[in-house]
């Protein structure tokens, strides 16, 4: 499964991102942006040269910080050793700081990160993160050698094994042309996936899609409504059949629906209070691959009321 325990799930990237965007800029199916530097050893590094060498390129953003980074990098240190080549290389960017930094090389040492590792301090602000919309880590992506991202939000063993397949098994994998927008309004969580130019055969798509509302008081911890969700579509003649499906690991009913637009699925979960963060993120299975791909995920955060204009006098 691409999607995973929503609680856990949404806990961790509470602590690792730090505002929302409500539409990917780097979208799957499209061209990655620019990526150079020099890494910690002084050497150059450019995506652009590493794909036109003919290689297949994993970018990991990443900081010793983060917690759900360091519990990826065991998993990402043996596949590097493993499986790096001539079709194949790794690119990590470190959104560390001065404050974190000889702790972010001693995790390099005792992990054993044998790949280039670019670290410009910036944390947040890092060159490389503003440049790729980086807004949650780890935040990962892989590149084809006509550098076309094929896949991100690559997680743990799964998501490697993803890679390993496209590379030596389906190098001319392309990602399903559909893209999300996301928002948040005071009451809502809303996404639109644009599917008119998946194909016309039954198709099934996992969901995420969760709101946080605050408590009534400091003292009253807030609380998580959502869940996990398959959606099968089915083609007839009249249009797309929707089926959802919660998992049962849900808890409570939450109110979530789905509902054709024209070309778009429109997703919502209604909240009767306030809410102060909503997430979504959507998958899709994939027979070519015989797996989940994660088409993109989002925090969103409604939109501030604006300011009433002081009255004359004040």
């Amino acid at each position: 499964m691409v999607l995973r325990c929503l609680t856990i799930l949404l806990a961790l990237a509470l602590a690792v991102s730090h505002a929302e965007a409500a539409r990917a800029v780097v979208e799957l199916g499209q061209r990655a942006p620019e990526l150079a530097g020099v890494d910690l050893n002084g050497r150059a590094v450019s995506l652009a040269e590493l794909n036109a060498a003919g290689k297949f390129v994993l970018i990991d953003f990443w900081a010793k910080w983060c917690g759900p980074c360091m519990r990826e990098l065991p998993h990402v240190a043996p596949f590097y050793d493993e499986f790096a080549s001539e079709r194949f290389e790794l690119i990590g960017v470190s959104l560390d700081t001065e404050d974190t930094y000889k702790d972010m090389l001693a995790v390099i040492a005792d992990q054993g990160l044998h790949y280039p590792i670019i670290y410009e301090g910036g944390g947040w602000q890092t060159r490389l993160a503003v440049e790729w919309d980086i807004h949650s880590i780890p935040a990962t992506f892989l590149v084809n050698p006509d550098g076309i991202v094929v896949l991100k939000n690559i997680r743990g063993e799964e998501g490697l094994a993803l890679v390993r397949r496209i590379v030596s098994e389906v190098p001319d994998f392309l990602p399903p042309p559909v893209s999300i927008t996301a928002e948040a309004q005071e009451h809502l969580v809303a996404a639109r996936a644009d599917i008119a130019e998946i194909t016309v055969d039954p198709h099934r798509f996992t969901f995420s899609i969760a709101c946080f509302v605050p408590g009534e008081s400091e003292s009253e911890e807030g609380t998580w409504i959502g869940g996990d969700y398959t959606l099968d579509l089915v083609p007839q003649p009249e249009g797309w059949v929707l089926t959802l499906t919660p998992s049962p690991e849900n808890e409570g009913d939450a109110p979530v629906a789905v509902e054709q637009e024209g070309q778009y699925l429109v997703f919502t979960l209604a909240s009767a209070k306030p809410l102060a963060r909503g997430y979504f993120e959507l998958a899709m299975f994939l027979p070519v691959l015989e797996a989940e791909v994660a088409l993109g995920s989002f925090f969103v955060e409604p939109e501030a009321p604006a300011e009433e204009p002081p009255t004359a006098g004040s």
